[in-house]
């Protein structure tokens, strides 16, 4: 969807109105902006005073189910331009999706940080490098013009329904499941590696259950380490994600066991 094709907004001092309906889905492609607001207001107006939290789960969700995605189909259904380059819209990096912060409180030392408009089309989004720490091997300086393709953000959030949690591909894992695998995760992570963000969590326990739903394991790792915040502040090692990968080894291989 284009700037052009934006409709009238109409609003209450009530209610947020949808500017993105189901038919600008029909579609390939949906800027990355749209399909956020898809997300978050799925074509219906959306009280106010709740707006503002949905929206931002919408951001941090759809970076996180990014994340999660095979890096094949990631980079099959999301394409933008690489900043700084040519007018080429090309595959937009899985790596990215992992090191991309939605929020200063939601792992605000990531080196990327997602904006949910572009300076050519508000309908469209943009990583934006904040930081020269990156993981990338070709120092990917972001993506702007990003778009989004319409049957997959359909697939994980369909029309009948406000949830901002994704459908599953399966049954949700159990919740005693996930807790066991959170408190063997704290207990596994050495100091060095100590604190683990609750996004590092649910990258840990999905190594180990596929279909454990986000909003679980956010309120299993609350209660276990009530005290503990989004993401530490400051910079991270840079072998950070390598350190967490050989974390969700371990509990895969532990797992296997039980």
């Amino acid at each position: 969807m284009s700037t052009q094709d934006k409709p009238s907004q109409t609003s209450t001092d009530a209610y947020v109105q949808p500017l993105v309906k189901r038919a600008h889905l029909n579609g390939y492609w949906i800027g990355l902006a749209a399909a956020l607001e898809w997300i978050a207001l799925r074509g219906q107006p959306i009280a106010l005073e709740s707006y503002r939290e949905r929206e931002d789960a919408a951001d941090e969700m759809l970076v996180s189910t990014l994340a999660d995605q095979p890096p094949a189909i990631a980079e099959f259904v999301v394409r933008g331009v690489k900043a700084g380059a040519a007018d080429l819209l090309v595959p937009v990096s899985s790596g990215i999706w992992r090191q991309t912060a939605t929020s200063d409180s939601n792992d605000a030392s990531q080196p990327f940080r997602l904006i949910a408009t572009d300076e050519q089309d508000e309908w469209e989004g943009t990583i934006i490098r904040v930081s020269q720490h990156t993981l990338l091997e070709d120092e990917c300086p972001g993506y702007e013009r990003m778009q989004i393709q319409s049957a997959f953000i359909l697939e994980k959030w369909p029309e009948h329904t406000l949830d901002i949690e994704p459908v599953p591909v399966g049954p949700a894992a159990a919740s005693p499941a996930v807790e066991r695998v959170i408190a063997k995760a704290i207990v596994m992570a050495d100091d060095e590696m100590a604190p683990i963000s609750q996004r590092e969590m649910l990258v840990l326990v999905k190594r180990c259950l596929p279909n454990a739903r986000r909003d679980q394991v956010r309120e299993i790792y609350r209660k276990l380490v009530p005290t503990s915040k989004p993401g530490p502040k400051g910079g991270r090692e840079h072998n950070r994600e390598r350190l967490i990968g050989e974390l969700g080894d371990k509990l895969a291989a532990a797992q296997l066991h039980n």
